[in-house]
């Protein structure tokens, strides 16, 4: 099978393995994108960056990349190329489908952790559909740091988590209920049926799954 591409997660994010030349390419065509790792002098995969941080990462330049390595040993675990699944050796279907997996379990691996118990408080001024979601999100007695790159952005994860924890706000717009549902790996359905004795009734019930599968 002609599969050409690697693949790693990195604290529960699916990343894309290229070599020091390609990342160059990319760096040079500005297609370099926070999904981006890059193998590094054999030994480590370095996630992409466009400054230096603490944590591993590599610096494109226009001279050369410059790379910040792991240096306890639990980070050169995580970041070292025996991690890294091979797509490019695949011999068949069945193959493919075991890299897959491996993949699909490593993202998961981080979410059975938990460093910091989230609980939401839920207040008499909560609405019925944000009193559910909050009870839902304590019952799965989780860290919410690592589901963070389950949002569409750390913007999001940010934004919703403090209207989640918020005395103030006692509502959810439809739009953010989807999406929290979504990012912590709950599955919700919206449906539309008659009141009881309803004039003009609609005769039917209507249901939709909110959440999206992977």
């Amino acid at each position: 099978m002609n599969l050409d591409f690697k693949k790693i997660v990195i604290d529960g994010k699916n990343m894309s393995v290229v070599s020091m030349d390609e990342f160059n390419r990319m760096y040079k065509n500005k297609s370099l994108d926070t999904d981006i790792a890059v193998e590094f002098n054999y030994d480590y995969v370095l996630p992409y960056s466009k400054h230096i941080k603490a944590t591993p990462c590599a610096i494109p330049g226009a001279l050369c990349v410059r790379g910040v390595l792991p240096t306890t040993e639990e980070d050169k675990e995580k970041y070292s190329t025996k991690r890294v699944v091979n797509f490019s050796s695949s011999s068949s279907f069945k193959d493919v489908l075991n890299n897959v997996y491996k993949i699909k379990e490593e993202k998961n691996a981080g979410l059975t952790i938990v460093n910091d118990c989230l609980h939401l408080d839920i207040y008499e001024e909560d609405t019925p559909e944000l009193r559910i979601i909050k009870q839902a999100i304590n019952d799965k007695h989780i860290d919410p740091d690592s589901y963070k790159n389950k949002f569409p952005s750390s913007s999001d994860f940010n934004n919703d988590m403090r209207a989640l924890k918020s005395a103030s706000n006692h509502s959810i717009s439809f739009f953010k209920a989807k999406r929290i549902l979504n990012s912590f790996d709950i599955d919700g359905e919206f449906i539309i049926r008659d009141k009881k004795d309803a004039v003009n009734p609609i005769g039917r019930e209507y249901s939709i799954k909110l959440t999206e599968e992977e």
